[in-house]
């Protein structure tokens, strides 16, 4: 799983794309994508799977920026996911795992030289996640117990670092990993993502 999940990373490196730095008083409006590798117990329940995100970062100042975001993940059931619910529901069934999260965050740009195309950054945020166990069997009344049963909304955190190219003075690319910790009954969700995107910013660039 580790050497799949650096595969995935390293791929989406070479596509290099993700999140523009908002300058002071604009907006970038952000659109990212790639894949989300479950960690700790999560990992053992789930196979690596993809998300999908959009943002919108204002610039307080020239290395500062708060913004809103939302993503939707999904993975597949694990082996070991699949083998419970075909035993509980008498016939043969596959799980498969959605989060749809909502919230806000801060971005810290790295200070680089004045001529730099190129910015590394941290990322840190919360929100609300929506978690669902969905289920697929021939046992129609399990499956729907075990969906109603298996969706919740809790708080989560996220965390990380991102590497951002600007291809003009409105629109950037890179890739950006963050670790998502969701605070789920009895023991934590984890999944880290690996996406790639593109920011476009809304305001009029700084004359230089």
């Amino acid at each position: 799983m580790l050497k799949k999940t650096a595969l995935w990373a390293g791929a989406l490196a070479l596509l290099v794309s993700s999140q523009a730095f908002a300058g002071p008083k604009e907006w970038t409006i952000d659109l990212s994508g790639g894949m989300a590798a479950p960690m700790s117990d999560f990992k053992d329940a789930a196979k690596t799977g993809y998300v999908f995100g959009v943002g919108a970062d204002y610039g307080l100042k020239q290395n500062l920026a708060v913004g809103i975001d939302g993503s939707w993940t999904k993975n597949d059931g694990s082996d070991l996911t699949n083998t419970g619910l075909s035993s509980q529901a008498g016939v043969a069934a596959t799980g498969k795992f959605e989060m749809l999260q909502g919230g806000a965050h801060l971005k810290y740009m790295f200070p680089m030289a004045s001529e730099s195309k190129i910015a590394p950054y941290l990322i840190g945020g919360a929100g609300a996640y929506n978690v669902k166990g969905k289920v697929e069997s021939s046992n129609s009344a399990f499956n729907t117990t075990y969906e109603d049963a298996a969706s919740s909304t809790k708080f989560g955190a996220r965390g990380g670092l991102g590497l951002m190219y600007k291809t003009s003075p409105k629109v950037g690319i890179g890739v950006e990993s963050d670790y998502n910790w969701i605070n789920t009954d009895v023991k934590s969700t984890q999944y880290i993502g690996v996406r790639a995107g593109v920011s476009i910013g809304m305001g009029t660039p700084a004359a230089k």
